[in-house]
């Protein structure tokens, strides 16, 4: 694990330099917390550095504030994503991070733009399930399991459904998609 992390701060000092304001990134909206998004290398041989996230817009708690650690003479920067992440690129596709690095008097402040790109193999709910006819359905005791009760035709996925069927020998019913019993 550490010579991993070496390897990881040495690819971040050989790609990223403070010199190439600003940063532009983009990121599937299926990474979850403790993702890193970027690392970033500062020089700062005679200061104890600093590194600030100053605001994040739209405004959102995402974006853990950036890590600065000294590796081999050199300040390396990252930024994380916040155990309450969930990115969602139909609700916001773009955040820009404004982030600012003190090294004694010498104060650089910069962007991180984070672009949210879909992931198409991420499945979206919106919300429970209602038909425009508001279905009720019963399911007795003497349904076998397995048996198939509802098909549902979704938008967009062809000859595709998604088929409720009971687990096991029970009775119960679905009211606007929410399973209760009877």
């Amino acid at each position: 694990m550490v010579l991993l992390r070496a390897l990881v701060l040495l690819l971040a000092l050989v790609v990223s330099d403070v010199h190439c304001l600003p940063w532009f990134i983009k990121v599937s909206e299926s990474q979850g917390p403790g993702t890193i998004l970027q690392f970033f290398s500062f020089n700062c041989s005679s200061h104890i550095p600093t590194l600030e996230l100053l605001h994040v817009q739209p405004p959102t708690t995402f974006f853990n504030p950036p890590r600065l650690t000294r590796w081999q003479g050199i300040y390396v920067g990252e930024v994380t994503l916040s155990s309450s992440a969930r990115l969602d690129a139909l609700v916001v596709n773009h955040y820009e991070l404004q982030l600012r690095f003190i090294c004694g008097n010498h104060v650089m402040e910069g962007p991180l733009s984070v672009d949210v790109e879909q992931d198409p193999g991420h499945i979206r709910c919106v919300g429970r399930f209602a038909s425009p006819g508001g279905e009720i359905i019963q399911v007795l005791e003497t349904v076998s399991p397995g048996a198939r009760l509802y098909t549902l035709l979704l938008p967009g996925l062809e000859l595709q459904g998604a088929q409720v069927s009971p687990a096991g020998q029970w009775g119960g019913r679905m009211v606007g998609g929410a399973w209760g019993d009877q």
